[in-house]
């Protein structure tokens, strides 16, 4: 070995070792620690949902994007949309107008009898829930605002008072709303159980609104006649980024390094 290689050999070692001494005394031992990942507040729930009463059943799909509050995120509020359709599970099923006097008696209400109702909307809605433990949830919904859909269907009008029939056709309200309670509006309160991170069944009740209109006003001056039913549900809802906040035992970690100067 020549002189200028042995130079070369002796510079190169002592850069190593230079190196190595500085890294030991600036960063100190690796430690290897677990560190629970960042986990956003928004969480994002698609729910499928068939509900039966006893003259309507129906079905949902929606989507709800829900903020969870303070560290622990048990508590969530959101909106979303949701697609609703409901049929007649009777061969016709009774609307009711508004009533002549100032009474819930329906003898003074006016009746649309639709042959096998089948209507739908889509609707913006309100979504808030909240966790009882790491796998129970109690939670409420209520449709705001949208659109309604449906083919026009035979139906028989019944005068209150004087019995008088006449046959029309119903339509569907084509604009929906809670303000005056217009349309096809669904309202839910639920239990839900969580089997992991993503799924999670729920079961409650709906408090269903639809609505039929008459092409003209026959009896008392009215046109708009509604069916309130309410009806028992299940569901399954599908979280797709999954909920790691609550569900502990199914909490994901990564291990992140850290030097002796940073514990």
């Amino acid at each position: 070995m020549n002189q200028q290689t042995s130079k070369l050999f002796f510079t190169v070692f002592c850069s190593f070792l230079l190196i190595f001494t500085c890294s030991n005394l600036s960063f100190g031992q690796m430690v290897k620690v677990k560190k629970h990942k960042t986990i956003s507040h928004w969480q994002h729930r698609f729910t499928l949902a068939l509900g039966i009463g006893d003259e309507l059943g129906a079905g949902s799909l929606g989507y709800a994007a829900m903020y969870g509050f303070g560290d622990s995120q048990r508590l969530r509020i959101g909106g979303g949309i949701r697609l609703n359709l409901a049929l007649g599970i009777t061969d016709s099923v009774p609307y009711l107008s508004k009533s002549y006097t100032d009474t819930l008696d329906n003898s003074y209400r006016d009746s649309l009898l639709v042959e096998k109702p089948f209507l739908g909307s889509a609707n913006l809605g309100f979504y808030i829930s909240y966790d009882i433990n790491d796998r129970l949830e109690i939670g409420a919904s209520t449709d705001l605002v949208g659109f309604g859909f449906g083919g026009n269907r035979n139906a028989l009008l019944i005068n209150a008072l004087t019995r008088d029939t006449l046959s029309v056709e119903a339509e569907v309200r084509s604009f929906v709303s809670t303000y005056k309670i217009r349309g096809m509006l669904n309202n839910e309160i639920f239990v839900g159980y969580k089997f992991n991170p993503r799924w999670r069944f729920r079961l409650g009740m709906q408090y269903l609104l639809t609505e039929y209109l008459t092409p003209k006003k026959f009896f008392n001056n009215n046109n708009v006649f509604k069916n309130r039913g309410v009806l028992g549900f299940i569901a399954i809802t599908f979280t797709p980024f999954g909920d790691t906040v609550n569900c502990p035992k199914f909490k994901k970690e990564k291990i992140h390094y850290l030097k002796e100067g940073e514990m």
